[in-house]
């Protein structure tokens, strides 16, 4: 990565905002989505459009139309360049406010290969090892509930446990904690919200439902305890210890956590749709505990997602940060040998089948193999109002699309099927260009 990506941000707004809102045709003409029963025959775009990536464009236009998806956003880079980043559709469906290139998502779980590499960066400057013990470096007291007694396999969880989700937490045989606010403020006697560290101390409490290590099980806690681990050795909080040592090396100022309410949306972050209107009562807020509120703005605490998934952030941010980990060694974030962990098959999640090939986590990221032997990296994020994804592929490709808009309306998550397309459309592109969007490259478009 070039070292003139620590230039101001406000460039690549300047440079992928110049272009005005275009159309792009939908399938079924429905350009608001979300369930806006309005017809329109085109979808607005932004940011500046290439021939080359006209496929890219379509099938973002098509996939939006078909799913009722009110915005979305897209960017790729190539060889540590940000090449392409378009917005698509609206922001804001009720105030006809367009995504621009630069517009902030909630970005789900695409913030766990942040949080993989705020830690190796901590294991770089020896503030901490793979193989140290989360329970001593937390230092934190367990929440017993009357008549609980300690589970003595805390002790045994490592910090790659937890990078690499074999901690010992099954959200199918138990639950998810990060979504259960009412049932940790109740055994702990708190007001909502509940706090990072309250949620862990609560945990803390619990029998594990595995022994550390044994298997892998997908757990947003594991990724919360890292959270909570960056905290208590940097000495700083968790937001500001990643925007300092992840981001600001690669001169990416935007990302920051998202927040629960409608009213606190960041500047320049889209407004969020569930498809059928759903409210739940209220977690955070004036109304926490008693009012419904729209599933998107409150039914969680997204502030406590942090870690696994509370960022906010553009689909250009997303690109630069991928693109840092590139096989260009002269990377400002991490070292070769901290990259290559990053991208090790650390952990089977599933065994090949059929033409798929199997499956592996690393540290932050799912891993497999292409048919060259290539590895393929990626990371999905879903929340009832946002499909994200962060796709790395051979040849310095990354690849981001995020969406304001997680679930169709018979409850599908939207982002499950997106790496096989974008895949497919990154095969066929031929003529790449050379600009860059992040250093005001004179061939930039």
């Amino acid at each position: 990565m070039r070292r003139s990506l620590t230039i101001a941000a406000s460039a690549v707004i300047l440079l992928v905002s110049a272009a005005g809102a275009t159309p792009a045709s939908g399938q079924n003409g429905n350009a608001a989505g979300g369930g806006d029963d309005e017809a329109n025959t085109e979808i607005p775009t932004t940011g500046k459009a290439l021939p080359q990536f006209a496929e890219f464009d379509k099938w973002m236009v098509g996939f939006m139309d078909e799913s009722k998806i009110p915005g979305g956003s897209l960017a790729i880079a190539r060889h540590g360049r940000v090449i392409y980043a378009r917005g698509y559709g609206y922001a804001d469906r009720e105030t006809k406010e367009l995504v621009q290139p630069d517009s902030l998502f909630r970005i789900a779980s695409v913030s766990k290969p942040i949080t993989a590499a705020a830690i190796m960066r901590l294991v770089e400057r020896g503030k901490l090892k793979l193989d140290d013990k989360v329970f001593n470096v937390l230092g934190l007291e367990p929440h017993l509930e009357e008549g609980a007694k300690f589970d003595e396999r805390w002790r045994s969880i490592t910090i790659e446990n937890c990078l690499t989700h074999t901690g010992g937490w099954d959200r199918d045989k138990s639950y998810d904690p990060m979504f259960q606010q009412w049932r940790i403020a109740a055994s702990m006697k708190l007001d909502l919200p509940v706090e990072t560290e309250n949620i862990v101390r609560y945990m803390m409490g619990q029998p594990l439902d595995f022994d550390p290590g044994e298997r892998y099980a997908y757990s947003n806690f594991g990724y919360c305890i890292l959270g909570r681990v960056i905290e208590h050795v940097s000495g700083k909080p968790y937001e500001q210890f990643v925007q300092e040592e992840v981001f600001s090396p690669l001169g990416v100022t935007a990302p920051r956590i998202g927040h629960s309410i409608e009213s606190e949306r960041a500047e320049k972050e889209v407004k969020y749709y569930e498809p059928t209107g759903a409210r739940e009562k209220a977690v955070v807020g004036p109304g926490a505990g008693k009012d419904e509120v729209p599933i998107s703005y409150g039914a969680w605490y997204h502030e406590s997602l942090d870690s696994h998934g509370g960022w906010i952030a553009s689909t250009a941010d997303l690109v630069r940060f991928a693109a840092s980990l590139d096989s260009d060694a002269r990377t400002p974030l991490l070292k070769p040998d901290s990259i290559q962990a990053l991208f090790a098959p650390g952990v089977l999640v599933r065994e090949a089948r059929g033409d798929e090939p199997a499956l592996h986590y690393g540290y932050g990221w799912r891993l497999r193999k292409d048919a060259d032997d290539r590895t393929i990296a990626d990371h999905g994020g879903a929340l009832p109002c946002t499909a994200a994804m962060l796709l790395r592929l051979p040849d310095d490709v990354n690849v981001a699309v995020l969406f304001n808009l997680g679930k169709s309306a018979d409850g599908q998550f939207l982002g499950g099927g997106l790496p096989e397309p974008l895949m497919r459309l990154v095969d066929h592109v031929k003529d790449w260009p050379e600009h860059d969007l992040l250093n005001g490259d004179a061939k930039s478009p």
